[in-house]
């Protein structure tokens, strides 16, 4: 088979492909025999019929059969051998409707096809990320720990006879109606509050100034459309408010008592456990901005060129998709927060923006040799099975089962890339201010 490329531009080629004859005569061969054993011919018996014979009665079906039988192995077989990456099906000229074989003849077609480009990378140290070390001081462990303390607080009515005032302490009850009916999920019963800390709505803690113990006020409150409770989102609600007592706050002393009481040996582990997490938090953070800002720098100095049948195949099933599950769910755009209009760019912009990182990452492990052995991955798959406290073979049967087993690895994989990148990035110089 000869196999002639051309490159029409970055991201499409042409495959001239030439199959010799002997090639041809075996798939006409072929394509007979299969068609023997499926037609009946008066005088031959089933299976008996000459070769000359199907071909002078059947010759269309014969030549496309053959058809068939050769181009999709031989159009495999280049784009296997000449390297090639097919981001598209292909384009047959002529098309495969119209294509025809000759005994003894050699075959010709042309297939285009859009592949993925070849990336050059910029170079390693041109990308720049903050690697300075995380420091969490002693002062933000100090605020955490005065808020674990305010959370075990405990209130204690007082025997007074006086009006609430700012900065008291309440109990209350409040119901909260929605035309008439009670909303469970925003309705509370002996709450404690300490007022002039923004712990309930400012139109609540205003309807309790000046109530007296065992009084009831309303309050009209209305929500924006991104309320955390769906069915209050953009309405607006009637609360009913109870007020049982004006209580006195007790903080508990930070001792080794209430370290043990929240479930540590003493206040100094306390300490030093809590330091470690915030530490371990902050890092996280810090690991997370620098593989956004390094994939921000990648795609921004990658030229990158993606095939608009690409992006169109993929806009296209994603609109689809939404679209049938709004039905499956008795639901409209409106309803769901989609803006029909609006989401086809939206979707354009998400898979040139995903479909660049993976060919970014794609091309730097092959680059690198960067990869996750299945050593790593059954370590790795033991690890998180771990800390989500399950069965470590069970989980690596769930992953296999729902074939995410790749995707598993391919996240590691991605994992050790931005690992690679953040050490070979270069330092972003610190403002030094005078």
């Amino acid at each position: 088979m000869k196999v002639q490329i051309e490159r029409l531009d970055t991201t499409r080629v042409r495959l001239d492909i030439e199959i010799p004859s002997e090639d041809v005569n075996a798939a006409l061969v072929e394509t007979c025999e299969s068609l023997r054993t499926q037609v009946s011919i008066p005088g031959f018996r089933k299976g008996r019929v000459p070769v000359a014979i199907l071909k002078s009665r059947f010759p269309e079906y014969v030549s496309s059969e053959a058809v068939r039988y050769l181009v999709a192995p031989a159009y495999e077989d280049a784009i296997y051998n000449e390297q090639l990456n097919p981001l598209t099906q292909p384009i047959f000229t002529p098309p495969l409707d119209e294509l025809q074989v000759k005994e003894n003849e050699s075959f010709t077609f042309s297939a285009t096809v859009d592949i993925r480009p070849s990336i050059s990378l910029p170079s390693y140290d041109e990308l720049v990320t903050d690697k300075n070390p995380v420091n969490v001081p002693r002062e933000d462990v100090d605020v955490y720990i005065t808020r674990l303390q305010a959370q075990s607080a405990t209130y204690e009515p007082l025997d007074v006879e006086r009006p609430v005032q700012e900065k008291d302490c309440v109990r209350i009850d409040w119901e909260c109606l929605l035309d008439g009916n009670r909303v469970d999920a925003e309705s509370r019963q002996d709450v404690d509050i300490e007022l002039g800390v923004g712990a309930i709505h400012e139109k609540l803690e205003q309807a309790l100034l000046g109530m007296g113990i065992g009084n009831t006020n309303n309050v009209d409150i209305e929500f924006p459309q991104e309320h955390s409770v769906a069915e209050l989102a953009g309405k607006s609600a009637q609360y009913e408010i109870t007020l049982h007592a004006i209580t006195q706050k007790h903080l508990p002393s930070l001792d080794d008592e209430f370290a043990k009481d929240l479930g540590y040996e003493n206040y100094s582990q306390l300490y030093g456990l809590i330091w470690n997490n915030l530490v371990e938090e902050e890092t996280s953070l810090h690991v997370d901005k620098q593989k956004a800002e390094l994939l921000e720098q990648l795609i921004e100095k990658t030229e990158i060129t993606i095939p608009d049948p690409l992006i169109d195949q993929y806009v296209q099933q994603t609109l689809q998709n939404v679209k049938q599950q709004l039905t499956n769910e008795h639901r409209n755009p409106e309803d769901a927060g989609i803006n029909m209009d609006t989401l086809p760019d939206e979707l354009r912009r998400d898979v040139i923006q995903q479909t660049k990182q993976s060919w970014i990452f794609e091309t730097i492990a092959e680059k690198e040799g960067i990869s996750v052995s299945d050593d790593e991955l059954e370590h790795e798959i033991r690890r998180a099975a771990e800390q989500q406290n399950r069965d470590a073979q069970k989980y690596a049967s769930l992953l296999k089962s729902n074939n995410r087993l790749e995707d598993f690895r391919g996240q590691l994989q991605h994992e050790k890339i931005y690992q690679f990148l953040i050490h070979r990035a270069s330092a972003k110089q610190s403002l030094i201010i005078t």
